[in-house]
């Protein structure tokens, strides 16, 4: 390519000076005054999943034509190259990850001429995140993150048309109401969404409720301008696309020529523009001109749109204007008019795209992974906060950065839901886990920085310590341990460390003897490592907030208490707050508070449903589910069963059978217990395999009747009703599987004196009615279920017999006027679990020359209302030291319960961090990009200096300085 002439570089340079920028909302095409005449935007967009059939990087290049024949890079290329040719052009670009790599692997001119585009306000940057995250699956810590970093780069190369306005949701399935909380509290002034249950559909088409006012929070009072799209996709009208992919035929517009159909193609698109302003409330109407990866030759798309425009325009007959057009120009048109907007204040979950396509499986899919993306977010944490603390500077190849990129990227609607290819899915994790191990160095050069006089750390990190396995210990007798909290509270707890001998001593800081016990590991067929070591060691710990500490391992003499197998009669395990009781076939019968000797009746079963097959035209898949029977089927082969009791450890061991086994615990000094869960391989037949789906049971007296709640995104509480919804008449087509919700963090059910709750450590899915609690575990299914993936859901694992899931619920009752005291402080406990770092040197005195092997006091202890969400050093070229922080009150004013503890709190910062004074800390909204904007109904009182008040369920992000 030739070089741009100098002149033309200053020019370009002067029109997007940032005085001089006229970003797309500032820069919007006249729409028609005339109220009888309709105008319809043109939205030139494509949709570019970050991974699905092909990899993220396969879609950028290219690259495996034979299963998609596209390549997003071209798709960059030839739109820019397009609307250099006529200013009068628009076009929308979504997902920042996308655009990065792009970004960083083009040419200076398009560079240079993609800026230009952005800053005369050809180019509109929607949505904004790193990628359109789920609305199910993901975590509400996790998608701030995202929508961090993609926000962050925009804003870094466009300045102020870097900042988008417009909420673009428009593929997930299902969604949110925290997530429509979430962009407006990110200052977006719209959002825009093209999936919604096939019969909320029709009555909105009816009711002309299709664009609406969503209150997304009770408390802060927060609503977001939101349209669902007239289509039931994000694609143009029929007949109007022009794309490499498609078949339609273009304009043929010379009648000198055979095959002229201008007057064809206008009426055709007037009569469709027609039928949907009748379903609107007013004369402007919204057409998504683009879809899946479109515009990979963008000539044939804007030759056409080009005509469309002027032969449409020419007839004033038809009281039709057409305008090219972006998300924000169109919410600036609709607000213009003043329509009269219904209002929200539920969800869209489930989303059914008819009678028997409800999406709910994808709630569960892909279990091991949703376990995995969930220990990254816990690592991201953890790095983001050492780098702040030991004031390194971020940089665009660093190991947190590169963590962050991963982090955000299986966010993707198509990632966290398990509803790619098993190849995307490996590379999603190949990249996951590479980003993980380079917290390594970040901890080693922690450990340096406060150490300075102390030789190198060398911790080592293990991840596969949940199958008791850790490589680098395998053969020691003596070795140290690292335990890292990333809470801004003291964390106290259990921790489980790999050994090889059947007796150790742990000391902590001090070399002073803690509770510690050695078990035999649970050995179960289905893990069946050679690597898997035959002990572990439970040790009650105590680490301070923000910091570290140390325990040290050395063999002992104690032999380890003999496990009592296959014990007869009913069984008991106990801790300082719970009884557990058993009975002779080894089921959970019961719980009893050791304070008040109240017993509280429970069971606790798994059972499997078998799905559909494609036989039918509708089977279970990677997103749907889809039972044979609305009964699952029990599991009746006898429990083998092993109890472990001593002085840190009470747990009852469950083999089920070849495909379940379990630990059934009460952890020391906690009220709860914990269902340790081990899933799969989930058997297939040779000949017509059978798709399972593997579930667990509560089974209370908690007379709940058909009401319960669930999470949304781990924050606000939504209101589930079995067999029932609110924005439409439920239509009982699938009894089970439209009565599934998401839970991403946790759920329960409640009666007027008694809550029951359950916590996970991953995304799943959960039906409730009349005391009973379902959640969904893992799943296989051997048939596509048709909706674009091409694929069975068949993980074959590591051996190729089929993947195996271990994970983790935690479950408690407790008196309803304390339900919100104790649950709240609970989830945000367990979200983010330490991390565990070894070191494995002979010479211990090595490693503690010198070395703080407590972290010193960095901050007072949060109170139990204060969670510190999110930090992490930001780029600022005044002020090397600035800081993003984010703090929650986690009191949600959710119920009668809650209102003693959803009350406003005052947070001194100063007071807080004590001697880490800051200098200044300013208020910004959510996405760290942007003013907070301060109203009547939503704003953060600033007492004085760093002194704020922070109401129930707020979510206050700060920049802040040293």
């Amino acid at each position: 390519m030739g070089k741009i002439p100098i002149f033309l570089l200053f020019l370009i340079k002067f029109l997007y000076a940032e005085e001089a920028q006229k970003c797309a909302w500032d820069n919007c095409h006249a729409t028609d005054p005339d109220p009888n005449v309709i105008t319809a935007h043109l939205i030139p967009h494509t949709h570019d999943d970050l991974g699905w059939i092909k990899t993220v990087d396969q879609y950028f290049w290219g690259a495996k034509p034979e299963l998609v024949p596209v390549g997003v890079q071209y798709i960059y290329n030839t739109v820019v190259e397009e609307l250099m040719k006529d200013p009068e052009r628009r076009f929308s670009f979504a997902e920042t990850g996308f655009l990065w790599r792009w970004w960083t692997s083009t040419t200076d001119k398009n560079r240079e001429q993609f800026k230009y585009l952005i800053q005369n306000g050809q180019i509109e940057m929607i949505g904004g995140g790193w990628v359109q995250n789920d609305e199910a699956t993901s975590h509400y810590v996790d998608i701030i993150d995202q929508m961090t970093l993609g926000l962050s780069r925009l804003i870094d190369l466009f300045g102020k048309c870097g900042k988008p306005v417009t909420g673009w949701q428009i593929d997930p399935f299902g969604h949110s109401r925290e997530m429509a909380n979430i962009y407006a509290q990110m200052n977006y002034t719209s959002l825009y969404f093209a999936r919604i249950h096939y019969l909320e559909k029709e009555v909105r088409l009816k009711n002309k409720t299709l664009e609406f006012n969503w209150k997304a929070s009770d408390d802060i009072k927060s609503n977001i301008f939101t349209g669902a799209f007239f289509n039931d996709n994000y694609g143009p009208p029929e007949g109007f696309c022009w794309d490499s992919l498609c078949g339609d035929d273009p304009i043929m517009d010379n009648e000198k020529l055979e095959e002229y159909n201008v007057k064809e193609k206008v009426d055709s698109f007037v009569a469709h523009v027609s039928k949907q302003a009748a379903h609107q409330t007013t004369n402007q109407v919204m057409l998504l001109m683009g879809s899946d990866f479109q515009y990979t030759n963008s000539n044939s798309w804007y030759v056409n749109l080009d005509k469309l425009i002027k032969y449409v325009n020419a007839d004033k007959s038809k009281k039709v204007k057409v305008i090219y057009s972006t998300p924000a120009c169109y919410t600036q048109a609709v607000k213009s008019r003043s329509p009269k907007l219904s209002t929200k204040i539920d969800d869209f979950f489930p989303y059914a795209s008819g009678k028997h396509s409800y999406w709910t499986g994808y709630f569960t899919s892909r279990p091991a992974f949703k376990g995995m993306i969930r220990q990254a977010s816990s690592m991201l944490q953890l790095a983001k906060q050492m780098e702040s603390i030991i004031n390194v500077d971020p940089t665009l190849d660093s190991p947190v950065t590169r963590l962050k990129e991963a982090c955000g990227l299986v966010q993707h609607h198509d990632a966290v839901t398990g509803t790619a290819k098993e190849n995307v899915t490996r590379d999603y994790e190949k990249q996951l886990a590479q980003a993980m191990s380079g917290v390594e160095s970040v901890i080693n050069d922690y450990m340096d920085t406060l150490n300075p006089d102390a030789l190198k750390s060398n911790l080592v990190l293990c991840p596969l310590l949940n199958e008791t396995i850790c490589t680098p210990i395998s053969n020691s007798d003596d070795f140290a341990v690292v335990i890292f909290n990333s809470h801004a509270r003291y964390y106290n707890y259990t921790v489980r460390i790999p050994y090889k001998h059947e007796s150790a001593v742990v000391k902590d800081f001090n070399k002073e003897v803690i509770k510690s016990q050695v078990v035999e590991t649970f050995k179960v067929a289905q893990l069946n490592s050679t690597d898997q070591m035959p002990y572990e060691i439970h040790a009650f710990v105590l680490i301070p907030p923000l910091g570290y500490s140390t325990v040290f391992v050395s063999k002992g003499e104690k032999k380890v208490r003999k496990i009592k197998k296959n014990p007869s009669g009913n069984i008991t395990i106990t801790n300082e707050h719970l009884i557990a009781t058993f009975d002779n076939r080894g089921y959970l019968t019961s719980l009893q508070n050791r304070t008040t000797g109240l017993v509280k009746s429970i069971r606790q079963e798994f059972f499997y449903y078998e799905g559909i097959d494609s036989k039918d035209d509708q089977p279970s898949g990677a997103y749907i589910f889809r039972p044979k029977s609305q009964q699952p089927i029990a599991f009746d082969s006898k429990i083998e069963l092993e109890v472990v009791k001593g002085s840190v450890t009470n747990e009852v061991r469950q083999r089920i059978n070849p495909y379940v086994s379990q630990i059934v615990r009460l952890p020391k000094n906690k009220n709860y217990i914990e269902f340790e869960w081990i899933v799969g391989p989930i058997p297939k037949e040779f000949k017509n395999p059978v798709t399972k789906e593997f579930v667990t049971r509560y089974t209370t007296e908690i007379n709940s009747k058909n009401v319960s709640y669930t999470d949304s995104n781990g924050r606000q509480v939504m209101k589930r009703y079995f067999d029932g919804a609110t924005s439409f008449d439920y239509d009982d087509t699938e009894p089970v599987a439209g009565n599934y919700y998401p839970i991403t963090s946790f759920g329960y059910i409640k009666d007027d004196k008694n809550q029951f709750s359950v916590i996970t450590d991953r995304a799943q899915g959960m039906m409730a009615n009349d005391g009973v609690v379902e959640i969904m575990l893992h799943r296989r299914c051997f048939y596509d279920d048709h909706f674009g993936v091409e694929e069975a859901l068949d993980e074959p694992g590591k051996d190729g017999r089929g993947l195996v899931a271990k994970g983790k619920h935690i479950v408690l009752f407790t008196d309803l006027e304390e339900s919100a005291a104790q649950l709240r402080p609970l989830v945000i406990e367990n979200f983010h679990q330490p991390v565990l770092a070894f070191y494995n040197n002979r010479n211990m005195e090595k490693f503690e020359f010198n070395r703080h092997l407590e972290s010193p006091t960095r901050l007072r202890e949060f109170p139990l209302w204060l969670h510190f969400l999110t930090v992490e050093k930001v780029k600022n070229p005044m002020n090397n030291s600035t800081f993003l922080f984010r703090f929650e009150h986690i009191y949600h004013n959710d119920s009668a319960e809650s209102a003693k503890y959803a009350v406003p709190q005052i947070l001194d910062l100063d007071k807080l961090f004590g001697p880490n004074k800051f200098d200044l800390s300013e208020k910004i909204a959510l996405g760290g990009n942007k003013k907070h904007l301060e109203t009547v109904k939503n704003r953060f009182d600033r007492k004085k200096g760093n002194i704020y008040e922070l109401r129930p369920s707020e979510i206050l992000t700060l920049l802040v300085s040293k």
